[in-house]
């Protein structure tokens, strides 16, 4: 029998025994419920944080958390019912006659029973909604008490709101990014795809940009912001932004590096860098140069090949030392796929490099299918590796018999 199959006071589970204990909401209680409150950052681990040791305690059979929305409550979290009724997601009239929704219409605290019972405590404050105890013993009278179980009930709506406002900003935080997402300007002749990954949401701080160069050739520019959150996009989007002017006015790779590090110095937070790889392409003619960033890899229908850079120096370290950058010269085979990236690829587990570069010479076969199937294949092939723990974005470029431009 459900609590709604029930008549009001009746039990729920089992029938009470003799040797029962009573439900006490100590201290010790409290401060541990706080403390999985606090560590939670969603609706869902908030409602769910307190249960497992709220069930854990003598006399409680079962636990819930619902919040109102119009004219229902809705179970965000429960623990110890046997009934789909209580699950998480389902809904109840706040006119069913229940502690729980009467609690959460009147925002007054709701006992019903002397054992088996039921306390239905109400949020009280912005949030509206409830904590839902059903007890195998008599409900808890002591003052005390239930100005523990009135702190807890308090301290779930705070949680519920501060999550609230957290997931809120996460959807402000995508729409911000896709506002600062850069258009890819493409030159004719050029065949380019990109993918850009971020590790949560929508919000990243790597950058891939081909860039025409007005004088003949393309631009190839794939940045890694240390940093993450609006921050980290931001600041991706001076970089960004620094490459696309100074491209047109550089004269090689190490000077475009140089050039965007003058330009973003100053948005560069403390403790924060930038790493990246620049390249111009000409034809089969490729000048590439680093600033700490892994280095490009050249996919034909034979092989994978790690291009060997100088490593360079991260853009915009707090204690660079100023060495400069060099440019390495290449000689590319036609229709190979360029692939630049950022570590999120390949930095998955100890040997994560090492096993992605095999993994990607299963799809060199397919070099000579479109390059959006392509990243669909190498993103799948890092998959064998490990889950990513960055961003991952891609910039791949097949090699044209002519310049282009």
């Amino acid at each position: 029998m459900s609590e709604l199959d029930a008549p009001l006071g009746a039990p729920v589970g089992p029938p009470r025994q003799a040797g029962d204990a009573a439900f006490t909401p100590g201290l010790p209680l409290l401060t541990d419920i706080l403390a999985a409150l606090a560590g939670a950052d969603t609706a869902g681990s908030v409602a769910a944080a307190g249960l497992p040791l709220l069930l854990e305690q003598p006399g409680v059979r079962a636990c819930a958390v619902l919040v109102r929305n119009a004219s229902d409550a809705v179970v965000l979290a429960s623990a110890g019912y046997d009934c789909g009724t209580m699950a998480a997601g389902m809904t109840l009239p706040l006119d069913a006659g229940l502690p729980v929704t009467e609690a959460i219409s009147t925002s007054r605290l709701v006992v019903r029973g002397t054992g088996p019972s039921w306390v239905a405590v109400p949020f009280g404050r912005r949030r509206t909604g409830a904590l839902l105890l059903s007890l195998t013993s008599a409900p808890p009278g002591a003052a005390e008490d239930l100005a523990r179980l009135h702190r807890l009930a308090r301290a779930l709506g705070d949680a519920l709101e501060r999550a609230g406002r957290q997931e809120r900003a996460v959807v402000e935080l995508a729409d911000v990014a896709l506002r600062l997402a850069p258009a890819l300007p493409t030159g004719a002749g050029l065949d380019v795809a990109v993918r850009c990954l971020p590790i949560e949401g929508a919000v990243g701080g790597d950058v891939a940009l081909c860039l025409p160069d007005p004088r003949g050739g393309h631009w190839l520019f794939v940045a890694d912001v240390c940093g993450a959150g609006l921050l980290g996009a931001l600041t991706a989007r001076s970089v960004a932004t620094a490459a696309v002017a100074v491209a047109p006015f550089v004269d090689g790779p190490e000077q475009l590096l140089a050039a965007v590090e003058r330009a973003v110095r100053p948005d560069v937070g403390a403790g924060s860098f930038v790493t990246a790889v620049a390249a111009h392409l000409t034809g089969g003619r490729l000048r590439v140069a680093s600033a700490g960033h892994p280095p490009p890899l050249l996919l034909t229908a034979t092989a994978v090949v790690t291009l060997s850079l100088d490593p360079g120096e991260p853009l915009a370290l707090e204690i660079g030392a100023g060495v400069a950058r060099r440019t390495t010269t290449y000689d590319l085979p036609v229709d190979a796929v360029l692939l630049l990236h950022t570590d999120g690829l390949t930095d998955r587990c100890t040997d994560a490099g090492t096993r992605v570069v095999e993994a990607l010479e299963l799809v060199s076969a397919g070099c000579d299918g479109s390059l959006d199937a392509i990243a669909d294949c190498v993103l799948a092939a890092a998959q064998t590796a490990g889950e990513a723990g960055d961003d991952v974005s891609l910039l791949l470029v097949r090699v044209p018999a002519t310049g282009g431009q």
